[in-house]
């Protein structure tokens, strides 16, 4: 028996790559007013405000009434999400390196841009909802119904963003989900739920920070389309380039974006105790 044959025994390796569970982004790219071909390092989105219509005498001179118009200004800021494979080491393995690279840098790129948006908002939120000793519950989606109603925000284009746990909590509360109370079913809708004129989108634990957490208080979000704004000045991309120095390929990501909140009145954030 040879017994040294061990030595020399071959290692055979999975020519699929399996990446490690994380949110691939955009999810909120379709909630907000976007602006496309930014030049400068900033974009302006403008509101402007009322009037009221007043009882006026026959010949009377009417007062003039100025709506207000107030600017809100999102700043650019250049992001990057860079790697390198060294091509000589990519030959020691049986997949394409510099494709799985691309996807992540990619998901990285998504991930950032949800981010943006997440701190816009909760930089600048029109109200809070915060019952103490409570996760995500019925009573506080009623209240953010409420809120919107009240500040006259469309019934359309609502959007909520909530935590897995928060999400957790809603489905315990039958109001939600049964078809005794309703038949639309919040379950069979997909990974974009809608239930009483709210979008519902789930994020995910990110290293980006996702929605604020302190302590075990999450803040979920709750907005209008029209209310909150993105800039993009270097658009999403992609790209693969050779390093001669470093005899290696660079797969990065770059981009340049910035968001801002529009309008507080389309805006609320919902405190959630996630250890209940």
């Amino acid at each position: 028996m040879s017994l040294s044959l061990t030595n020399v025994q071959q290692t055979e390796f999975d020519a699929l790559v399996k990446a490690e569970y994380f949110s691939r982004g955009f999810l909120l790219r379709d909630s907000i007013r976007m602006r496309r071909d930014v030049i400068g390092n900033a974009v302006q989105f403008r509101k402007v405000g009322e009037v009221i219509a007043v009882a006026t005498g026959y010949m009377q001179s009417v007062t003039i009434q100025d709506p207000g118009y107030t600017p809100e200004t999102a700043i650019l800021v250049k992001y990057t999400a860079p790697t390198a494979v060294d091509t000589v080491q990519e030959l020691t393995v049986n997949f394409d390196v510099k494709m799985e690279n691309a996807m992540l840098v990619a998901d990285a790129m998504g991930r950032r841009s949800d981010q943006i948006t997440i701190d816009a908002i909760a930089a600048d939120v029109g109200a809070t909802i915060a019952t103490a000793a409570s996760n995500f519950t019925y009573a506080k989606y009623t209240q953010m119904i409420q809120f919107f109603e009240n500040n006259a925000v469309p019934l359309g284009e609502r959007f909520v963003a909530m935590s897995a746990s928060n999400f957790r909590s809603l489905l315990a509360a039958d109001q939600f989900v049964s078809t005794f109370y309703t038949q639309n079913r919040v379950l069979d809708r997909g990974f974009v739920r809608e239930y009483l004129g709210f979008n519902l989108i789930i994020i995910p634990q990110m290293t980006e920070g996702g929605l604020p957490l302190t302590g075990t208080v999450r803040t979920a979000l709750a907005w209008h389309r029209q209310a909150v704004g993105m800039g993009i000045g270097h658009d999403f991309r992609t790209e693969i380039n050779y390093l001669p120095r470093e005899t290696s390929w660079l797969i990065n990501g770059i981009f340049s974006a910035g968001a801002t909140v529009i309008d507080d009145k389309g805006t609320l954030a919902i405190s959630c105790d996630e250890a209940f």
